[in-house]
């Protein structure tokens, strides 16, 4: 049983309880997500049988699980009820709710040319190889829409395509704005791509490697609008 009171499941988000669900289903050796569901509709002794919102509760925080990868299926049973935990759910056990939020963040949110590159490298906990990958995949694509050989590189790839008058800046921009997204791509360059290239970087905050992935996908998307302004509808 969750070692949890009612109330307090009930105060717990549902990726929360969905941790404690998850350690509860190992701990107890329970592989039916039915019978499992169960045991607190008919448990007085804690208090569970009293109350539906728990019920329901369990039983969202058993479908985050399923949603989420971390519980399935088991493979040949002839009943939906029959759950075995994942691997996924395994390395989820090793991890605290703040970067299992990370990870969801870049599972679901990335920009397509960002996603493909990155995600399995940032599931694997290879977060230094993901950031370099993401802001390398930027390049790219700067020096693409913006016209430039190969030889132009780094920084001073977007200083010369996001100045004032460069390929890819707004004319009908205020300077400061211009000036600004030039920053943000040179800024970003320099803070996540430049280090990882000359030197091992260390990012052990799964939140921070999530948000310098992230910060790619936001520089991705101000390309697909800068595109979108070069080409026409």
């Amino acid at each position: 049983m969750i070692s949890l009171t009612p109330q307090a499941v009930l105060e717990l988000s549902v990726d929360e309880l969905a941790l404690h669900v998850l350690a509860d289903l190992v701990n107890v050796e329970e592989w039916n997500e039915y019978n499992y569901s169960l045991r607190y509709v008919q448990d007085t002794q804690h208090g569970f049988s009293q109350r539906k919102e728990t019920h329901e509760a369990i039983a969202e925080a058993l479908g985050w699980l399923r949603a989420h990868g971390m519980i399935a299926r088991t493979p040949g049973n002839h009943t939906d009820a029959a759950i075995f935990v994942t691997r996924r759910g395994h390395e989820a056990l090793k991890m605290t709710v703040h970067d299992i939020r990370a990870v969801n963040r870049v599972q679901d949110n990335l920009h397509p040319l960002i996603g493909q590159k990155v995600r399995r490298q940032f599931l694997l906990g290879e977060y230094e190889n993901a950031i370099f990958v993401a802001m390398k995949a930027v390049e790219i694509r700067v020096r693409k829409v913006g016209g430039f050989g190969k030889e132009v590189v780094g920084s001073d790839l977007m200083i010369k395509a996001l100045r004032q008058g460069g390929p890819l800046a707004d004319p009908t921009a205020p300077p400061g704005e211009v000036d600004g997204t030039m920053m943000l791509f040179r800024g970003a360059y320099a803070v996540l791509r430049n280090p990882s290239g000359h030197r091992e970087v260390s990012f052990d905050d799964v939140t921070e490697a999530s948000e310098a992935v992230m910060t790619a996908s936001l520089l991705m998307r101000m390309l697909d609008r800068i595109e979108q302004r070069l080409t026409g509808p």
